[in-house]
């Protein structure tokens, strides 16, 4: 158990942030599974071929939900930036909030442009031969607009990581050292292994929302450590 303190009017503020982050993961994920969901995979295709099997009301849904629901994240990343700051690792915490709560920024402008690849893949299906090339041109110059953002995600959340494992195992933060081994990057290598190399059939559930599967992992534990590991003076 952590043995630093935290008075009342913290603890409640970082369980209501933390409150904020998890609520944000699981309700930006629950809309990014039902946006993009396939049983029989195929993620990594080029030609985003997945969402022709996902109904158009399912994107209508899944689009609204996760990109309402993605600002909670700004929330949850002040949540954990003050687990830092207040354990003693200011510069850390701040470059965690800022730049966690900037890249999920970004991220939703990636997950807000994921219906309109949908909806240009359920277009090509339609269209007539001759239309095709034209709307695959298309839809790789939605792509090429569209993936950039979610690399600048995953560079920022590379970012977030090393300072994570290295100011959490130096005992630096209000988390307890096991923490470390709960970092965003080496949660989410973890489901893109499961997918391609150990159970695709599970990885298959786990990827179209694996950002979010790791932050409600991240969330979750660290209202856990609020709740039960800090002591109140």
């Amino acid at each position: 158990m952590n043995e630093k303190t935290v008075d009342k009017s913290t603890r409640r503020m970082l369980m209501l942030t933390g409150w904020a982050g998890l609520i944000g993961a699981v309700a930006v994920g629950a809309g990014e599974f039902i946006l993009q969901f396939s049983a029989e995979g195929g993620y990594e295709a080029a030609d985003y071929g997945y969402f022709a099997r996902v109904s158009e009301s399912r994107l209508r849904i899944g689009h609204f939900l996760s990109v309402l629901a993605a600002p909670l994240y700004v929330v949850g990343y002040w949540h954990l930036g003050q687990m830092f700051i207040r354990g003693g690792s200011t510069l850390s915490g701040w470059v965690i909030t800022l730049i966690g709560g900037y890249s999920f920024i970004v991220g939703t402008a990636w997950l807000g442009g994921r219906v309109y690849l949908a909806l240009t893949v359920h277009e090509i299906a339609d269209s007539a031969y001759d239309l095709k090339p034209r709307m695959l041109a298309l839809l790789d110059a939605f792509s090429q607009h569209n993936e950039p953002l979610v690399d600048a995600l995953r560079g920022a959340m590379m970012v977030v990581s090393v300072l994570w494992v290295m100011r959490i195992w130096g005992g630096h933060t209000l988390y307890p050292r096991w923490m470390a081994y709960f970092s965003p990057i080496v949660l989410l290598a973890v489901i893109f292994v499961i997918y391609f190399f150990v159970w695709p059939a599970l990885g298959a559930w786990l990827l179209p929302a694996a950002m979010n599967v790791v932050h409600a992992v991240v969330f979750g534990l660290s209202l856990w450590v609020v709740y039960r590991g800090l002591n109140e003076r």
